[in-house]
């Protein structure tokens, strides 16, 4: 009896052992699975407020747009800061600029001047966009000037550009001749949208927009553009965005009458020789024989492919120029 009791006695231990280990084990895989959860948990909760303090800074107008990525930037003094675009802009068009100060890289009175020393008198407004201080709310405008130079000015600081304002109201005469369908006086607009191709924009003592004929190949690389041989209808812009002087070397833009690029050089210059007064002015820049006024402060200028005048000559180039262009 006495063995039979042990052996039950024994039974009981390797069974409560077992049940102990058993037990033990799956403790701690809950325990595991706990700390697993917690730290993702952990992780998310930290994600979260992450989010809430990023919504805060894009939300709030008192907050630097750069304040996260650079801690050096100062509140006080940062010239960057959170500014949106208007839903309702004013009209854009030319505008003269009446401001004391030079273009700001920034929508913000206390960004750099993008020159020191330069102060456009006319300009094109490009948009508006509101900055949001601690103050109040400034308007600032996008504005892009004759020469190519943009930045920023407070709206405040344009104004209408008058019809009879010296610096748009030019004479552009009563388009005589044509090249190409197009004539002094035309805006780049019309221009652009009735040719309806690329074209390379020149800053060059003012804006030239080149417009590359059919045959001519794309330029990939802008340096070897100038030495290229693009054919190509070029246009001289003044403040107004009006054309002042229209040059082509190619056979694809004629002039009114039909004459073109690489037509023989003596019927051509015969042909306007009795249509219009020669230009004879050894001391001027236009060349003697090859140009013709078209009415005062108008010309009509050809170029040719040979030094001298010849049979065999042909026009290289035709130029339609207002001198008092703007």
């Amino acid at each position: 009896m006495q063995g039979k009791g042990n052996s039950v006695l024994v039974a009981s231990i390797v069974l409560l052992t077992l049940i102990i280990v058993v037990f033990g084990f799956i403790l701690k895989e809950q325990n595991n699975k706990f700390n697993t959860l917690y730290t993702d948990y952990n992780k998310l909760n930290e994600e979260h407020q992450q989010l809430i303090s990023e919504y805060e800074e894009l939300t709030s107008p008192q907050k630097t747009m750069t304040e996260k990525t650079d801690e050096r930037t100062n509140e006080s003094n940062s010239f960057i800061q959170r500014y949106n675009g208007m839903k309702y802009p004013v009209t854009s068009g030319i505008r003269r600029y009446i401001g004391e100060e030079p273009l700001r890289i920034y929508p913000n009175s206390e960004a750099p001047f993008v020159y020191e020393n330069y102060k456009p008198v006319i300009v094109e407004l490009i948009n508006e966009v509101a900055l949001l201080g601690k103050q109040k709310q400034e308007n600032w405008c996008l504005v892009l000037d004759s020469r190519g130079v943009s930045g920023y000015v407070q709206r405040t600081d344009l104004v209408k550009v008058d019809e009879n304002d010296e610096y748009i109201s030019k004479d552009y005469g009563n388009g005589l001749e044509s090249l190409g369908g197009f004539k002094v006086g035309d805006r780049i607009e019309t221009l652009i949208g009735l040719l309806d191709r690329d074209y390379y924009l020149i800053y060059e003592n003012g804006r030239i927009y080149q417009f590359p004929d059919n045959k001519s190949k794309e330029i990939s690389d802008p340096i070897y553009r100038p030495f290229s041989d693009i054919n190509s209808l070029d246009v001289f812009v003044g403040y107004a965005n009006r054309i002042g002087r229209l040059r082509t070397d190619s056979s694809e833009f004629s002039l009114k009458d039909g004459y073109k690029v690489g037509d023989n050089a003596i019927k051509v210059l015969d042909y306007y020789s009795s249509k219009y007064n020669k230009f004879d002015d050894t001391n001027s820049y236009w060349p003697s024989g090859y140009a013709f006024v078209l009415e005062e402060n108008h010309m009509l200028v050809f170029s040719i492919d040979t030094e001298e005048l010849t049979t065999n000559s042909v026009i290289s180039a035709i130029e339609i120029v207002s001198i008092n262009r703007g």
